[in-house]
């Protein structure tokens, strides 16, 4: 009594298992197994296939010249950034000397520098360069208006206590 007799189990089959064992002459549940088992080898491909597509050799290239052309400009950069601290430095020290026509000198020296880097490494392109020499001009433009101002409003008060 104790024998137990296999049952007869029956599963009903949804639309996308149906369509996996459409066409099977083989048992029903070897053929779900076996379709299961081809789609996982399947999915085991496409994504070995897509991983070797993403390092192909043209993309590796394309991405290597690229890295290239930003270090080359990274450098340029720092080469601007250490000139330009130079010449801060050089007009710092011309602001601490007592002669105004070595001030002036020491001024002209340093801009003609700076723009001569600007030029020869190309890093500010002629309309942002253009751009910063209005921007420069009316900058300067202000301060001298509001040292005019200043000496009229000291001229004034000495006129007031006169």
């Amino acid at each position: 009594m104790s024998e137990t007799q296999p049952q007869n189990l029956r599963v009903r089959l949804g639309p996308v298992a149906s369509a996996l064992i459409e066409g099977s002459t083989d048992n029903r549940q070897e053929a779900l197994d076996q379709a299961i088992l081809d789609l996982q080898g399947r999915a085991v491909r496409d994504a070995k296939d897509s991983a070797g597509q993403a390092l192909c050799p043209e993309h590796l290239q394309g991405l290597e010249s690229r890295i290239e052309e930003q270090g080359e400009l990274l450098s340029a950069l720092r080469f601007s950034v250490m000139k330009e601290m130079q010449m801060i430095r050089l007009l710092i020290a011309s602001l601490m000397s007592k002669s105004d026509t070595s001030q002036q000198q020491l001024l002209a020296f340093a801009t003609e520098a700076v723009e001569t880097l600007r030029r020869d490494t190309s890093l500010v392109l002629e309309k942002e360069h253009a751009y910063l020499a209005s921007q420069e001009a009316a900058f300067q433009d202000a301060i001298r208006r509001e040292m005019q101002q200043g000496s009229d409003g000291l001229e004034r008060e000495a006129e007031a206590e006169i």
